[in-house]
């Protein structure tokens, strides 16, 4: 299954409170084959995890992960019986295997939020190698102006953003659950735009273009001008782990 190519996704971001490049080659070597792995069997309806590495991080402060893995749902079916399980009050967070002493400690969860489609710019077409998130809140007061907001996001803006910078797509989701996140809160909008090419050079001209004014940039509606942006990342992409359907599964690393 290609990144982003489901209705629902479930983010997880953590830290890993190691420098040693060492402790960071056994962590992904368990995450990718014996964490994911587990999780994926234990909640039917999750298809897949892609998990990435922090590139570049908000310059405005630390809101971002060292790693964060989004696994893929499929339905609403899979998304409403894995919150079901992990929020009832009478059903603790499953247990799964450890990896002493990377695993859980020290381990430092920042998100665990499902987040829900809207709209994409075109069909998955595979992995990119790197993605640029974006948290959006639209004003607190915006009343009826919501659906405005949305359609110029969707309609206007992302597909301008996504042939602006040279991304090779975008996809927006709206919050369904934030189960961890710090304060102020989850963005209510996430945006993913999916990137070919992973050099510093590369995301230093995108994000050159993404700040330039000028006239191919439509200005929107009054709502639009208002929003925040919690936080903005660049994650680069490390893995694929699919649910097996065969005995082994299968697990894509970069190299």
């Amino acid at each position: 299954m290609s990144p982003f190519s489901s209705d629902f996704l479930y983010w997880t971001s953590l830290d890993l409170g190691s420098s040693d490049p060492a402790d960071h080659a056994r962590f992904n070597r368990f995450y990718d084959e014996t964490h994911i792995p587990e999780v994926l069997a234990r909640h039917p309806g999750f298809a897949a995890a892609h998990r990435y590495a922090l590139h570049r991080p908000d310059p405005r402060g630390d809101f971002g992960g060292r790693y964060l893995a989004a696994y893929e749902i499929e339905d609403e079916q899979a998304v409403t019986a894995y919150l079901a399980a992990t929020t009832a009050d009478e059903s603790p967070r499953p247990r799964y295997s450890a990896d002493r002493p990377l695993w859980p400690e020290p381990l430092a969860h920042r998100w665990r939020v499902v987040y829900e489609k809207i709209a994409e710019t075109s069909p998955s077409t595979g992995t990119p190698d790197m993605i640029y998130i974006i948290g959006i809140d639209p004003p607190a007061d915006i009343g009826d102006g919501l659906a405005e907001f949305d359609a110029f996001y969707t309609d206007t803006h992302m597909p301008e953003a996504v042939a602006n910078a040279g991304f090779s797509r975008g996809t927006r989701y709206k919050v369904r659950r934030a189960l961890e996140h710090p304060d102020p809160g989850c963005p209510f909008y996430l945006v993913v735009y999916e990137l070919a090419g992973d050099t510093d050079e590369l995301v230093a001209e995108t994000q050159r273009k993404l700040g330039r004014k000028g006239p191919w940039w439509t200005t929107g509606p009054t709502s639009w001008t208002r929003h925040t942006t919690p936080w903005r990342l660049w994650y680069r992409h490390l893995s694929v782990i699919r649910r097996p359907t065969s005995p082994g599964g299968e697990t894509v690393r970069r190299s």
